[in-house]
């Protein structure tokens, strides 16, 4: 992941053409004593999304237990909440605790790169950011995993990218608020006026990012490729002080924690991701950190805006419209998002609390791949998951 994340800075904003994998997800789980199931969903749009399952765990009684929806963040796929031995990895830790495990992949990354009737290789495929991830993608996973499971309701955790979509769906399609039953947001999303680190000076690029996209033709960004592990092998291997260059890039995008990161399962990151996103995906992002502490739509310009929202400003997300109880979990060393910004998230909903990672250096990817994830946050959210 650090060879990965030194090739995303270097690379942007070029785009590659995508590879498979170099290891199935589906052996990793299996290998593990874990059932494994793909299925697919087509969107309202015509995007056929993969949905990964597992089932059950490995002390399975016979009976299936109620469904839970991981959804992962931008550039991440499935596959992130399942690379852990069995006792660090979300997905499997839940699958052992008796739970229905469902772990959906949205449009454009490694697993979901197919539509009804659009090309992949065509610029309409890629006019997508995460308001159509929201808006067309949870609700079509949703309703499938409620119609096979006979489940009337299920519970939300999202990470990062995957918090910002449960927002944008639970906000458009108020409706869906009586299909969750809880909300567990890991490293929200959503106001990004405190953003710190390399990232928030990257912001100010994008606009030349998205003329030179237009220009060129390219729409899609960091698909795994052999663009992508050539520059890892000549940025990254090139050196013998190596490790250090990578851990201190990887530290400026997410905040330093030397302490909790994850060395021995960096090769098994790296398989995986980068997953692949849209151009337009990162300049929603870019325009939110830069739009004065609005949760909008997307920008288009004021003469677009008018034919779009039929005003010349994107609309906000209303967020009042969240029923679901929500649980924001932070950590004070997330450079992604500051503590104001998600006290003013928790401000925004109705019904919220916070709960702080007891861990000061405690960062963005620590959420997902810390040392001790289990001991400083997976084991509080278990206890908050089983009230509800």
């Amino acid at each position: 992941m650090m060879r990965s994340l030194l090739g995303i800075l270097l690379l942007v904003p070029f785009c590659v053409s995508g590879l498979d994998l170099d290891a199935s997800l589906e052996s990793l789980v299996r290998s593990q004593g874990y059932p494994f199931e793909q299925h697919s969903v087509v969107t309202e749009d015509g995007y056929i999304l993969t949905l990964h399952r597992i089932p059950y765990g490995r002390n399975h009684t016979g009976q299936i237990g109620r469904p839970v929806l991981l959804q992962h963040g931008i550039l991440c796929s499935s596959a992130g909440w399942l690379l852990s031995r069995p006792d660090k990895a979300l997905g499997l830790i839940l699958a052992d605790q008796g739970y229905d495990v469902w772990l959906p992949n949205s449009r454009g990354n490694t697993y979901s790169r197919m539509h009804k009737n659009i090309s992949i290789h065509s610029a309409k495929y890629w006019d997508f950011s995460f308001h159509e991830m929201g808006y067309y993608d949870l609700p079509a996973c949703v309703d499938y995993i409620l119609h096979n499971t006979g489940y009337s309701k299920l519970e939300y955790i999202g990470h990062s990218q995957g918090t910002t979509i449960f927002f944008v769906f639970a906000s458009t399609r108020p409706e869906y608020n009586k299909k969750i039953s809880y909300m567990s947001a890991l490293a929200p999303i959503v106001f990004l006026d405190n953003m710190r680190g390399t990232l928030r000076g990257l912001n100010y690029l994008s606009a030349q990012l998205e003329l030179f996209c237009k220009l060129t033709g390219i729409h899609e960004v960091l698909h795994d490729s052999w663009a992508v592990r050539l520059a890892e092998k000549v940025l990254c291997e090139a050196f013998s002080f190596e490790e250090k260059i990578c851990d201190n890039i990887v530290f400026l995008i997410v905040g330093y924690d030397a302490q909790q990161w994850n060395m021995t399962l960096l090769p098994m990151i790296d398989t995986y991701m980068p997953a692949g996103t849209s151009i337009k995906q990162l300049v929603h992002f870019s325009q939110i950190a830069k739009n004065g502490g609005y949760f909008r739509n997307y920008d288009y310009g004021y003469i677009k805006n008018l034919e779009i929202y039929h005003q010349r400003i994107p609309p906000v997300y209303d967020l009042s419209k969240i029923s679901v109880p929500v649980t924001l979990h932070y950590g004070n060393n997330d450079w992604l998002t500051g503590l104001n910004d998600i006290m003013k998230l928790n401000s925004s909903l109705p019904d919220s609390n916070t709960k702080l990672v007891p861990f000061s250096y405690f960062n963005h990817l620590d959420f997902m791949w810390a040392k001790d994830v289990d001991k400083l946050l997976y084991k509080d959210l278990l206890k908050i998951l089983k009230t509800h």
